[in-house]
């Protein structure tokens, strides 16, 4: 019996349903989407204030100044700017997909006695205006609504639920630091325990100053800053009055883990992280701001990083194309070789060359000059030291590269001791350590060079 009488709650359903679609959605014309009615006659440029209320029952107020949305109330506060641009363009472009009853005698069948969510708004002309959602069609094709004060309900596409139920903190700008990417000329990361590390940028180009000064990589380096700018809160501990001496204590504040500081010009920004509140959340405060709260663990993950892994990997800039110079010094021997291209007349179309300057003048084999030049371009830091042996097989290098109204020259030392490689660069302290194979590879490539061409051997005589 038990089995009979849930067969026939789901006939019931079934049922139900079946004639919500027959008699409801049978009538919807597809040709007649592109012709619905909208709600609101408005564009987002001239609604002036904003007042969400989703489906949690927390009322969030905003009000527009200029370019600048802010939210009022509960809390001061800057909005964020991509929230409020989709909620704006949905209310200028929602739709009404059909009209559900003229004069509803009751309003708890579509749950707008009680609206889940409400918006209003105001333009800039002073009108009102506001839309009620209810529940969803049992199909949740659609949301029952109410626009303004018109007693009819309507249902409205289903998707804007998502669009129009916010939290005060979803419309809050949640950055945890407020500057702008693109004019960042700084960054400075300074663990509890351990160097601080410094960078600085000018340009695109990315320098490590502090504990040591050398090149830093651009994708690491960037990325720090990337972490740093669109990194949000997870959730807000105090705002409104500066922490306590206990409570910055009680969040690992006072001692934090970690600060991170961004500078643009005479601008800074800095973020201060403290102890785990769990497993995915650490506390954390913009030290401008009377405000502490929660970010993912993540961000504290990645922040922390060795001086080493900001620096640039390559030994050398330059590649086969670029260079127009190649000197190299071994057992007191230099050899330097240069790269003509022509540039005018007949040959201008031809690829360019390159010769042997010093000690002597040579043609010299291209496709042996372009292994070289690959093979040292090649070279790769696999870790570095701070100190390299000072005896060994040594292998000196210059190459200059660029144009000839911006040349540039790098200089390193190649020193394989036992069965380890190094690569001393100019002007950066300590060295790298290279692949060995590497070594080798530029060794047997230079060897190939240099060596002279055997002779012909004359045919036998018959």
């Amino acid at each position: 019996m038990r089995g009979g009488r849930s067969l026939l709650v789901l006939l019931v359903i079934a049922l139900g349903l079946g004639a919500y679609i027959y008699f409801v959605e049978r009538d919807r014309d597809p040709a007649a989407a592109d012709a619905r009615e909208k709600a609101f006659t408005v564009e987002p440029a001239d609604i002036t204030g904003l007042t969400v209320r989703g489906a949690s029952g927390e009322t969030t107020t905003l009000r527009r100044t200029g370019e600048t949305w802010t939210l009022a109330a509960p809390v001061e506060a800057p909005a964020d700017s991509a929230v409020l641009e989709s909620i704006l363009s949905s209310l200028s472009t929602l739709t009404i997909d059909r009209v559900i009853d003229e004069q509803p005698a009751a309003l708890d069948q579509y749950g707008l006695d009680t609206p889940r969510m409400q918006v209003d708004f105001t333009t800039g002309g002073g009108a009102t205006h506001h839309v009620q959602l209810g529940g969803t069609t049992p199909t949740n094709s659609g949301i029952y609504a109410r626009i303004d004060d018109a007693t009819r309900v309507v249902l409205v596409p289903a998707f804007v639920e998502t669009t129009f139920d916010k939290t005060s903190f979803d419309l809050r700008d949640r950055r945890v630091l407020d500057i702008a990417r693109d004019t960042v000329d700084r960054l400075t990361l300074t663990p509890r325990s351990g160097p601080a590390i410094d960078m600085r940028r000018d340009g695109v180009n990315w320098r490590l100053t502090a504990p040591i000064d050398a090149r830093a990589d651009f994708s690491p380096a960037d990325g720090l800053l990337g972490r740093l700018t669109t990194a949000q809160m997870s959730s807000i501990v105090k705002e409104g009055a500066e922490p306590t001496a206990a409570e910055l204590r009680t969040w690992g504040l006072d001692a934090p883990q970690l600060t991170a500081t961004v500078g643009s010009g005479s601008t800074t920004a800095t973020l201060a992280i403290g102890a785990a509140r769990d497993d995915t959340a650490v506390y954390a405060r913009d030290l401008s701001r009377p405000i502490v709260f929660t970010v993912d663990s993540s961000l504290l993950t990645d922040l922390r990083k060795d001086p080493a892994d900001l620096r640039v990997k390559d030994i050398f800039a330059f590649n086969a194309f670029s260079a127009s110079s190649l000197e190299l010094s071994r057992d007191g021997t230099s050899t330097t070789w240069e790269k003509t291209t022509p540039s005018s007349g007949a040959d201008a179309a031809t690829q360019p060359t390159w010769a042997r300057t010093k000690p002597d003048a040579g043609e010299v084999n291209q496709t042996a000059m372009t292994d070289l030049l690959n093979a040292l371009s090649a070279l790769r830091a696999d870790r570095f030291v701070s100190q390299v042996p000072s005896a060994g097989e040594t292998l000196d290098v210059v190459v200059r590269s660029g144009s000839a109204d911006a040349p540039v020259e790098e200089r390193a030392t190649l020193r394989r001791v036992g069965d380890t490689a190094y690569a001393v660069r100019a002007g950066e302290p300590g060295g790298a350590v290279i692949a060995t194979t590497d070594f080798e590879a530029v060794l047997t490539h230079l060897t190939t060079l240099t060596t002279p061409a055997a002779p012909e051997t004359p045919p036998a005589a018959p």
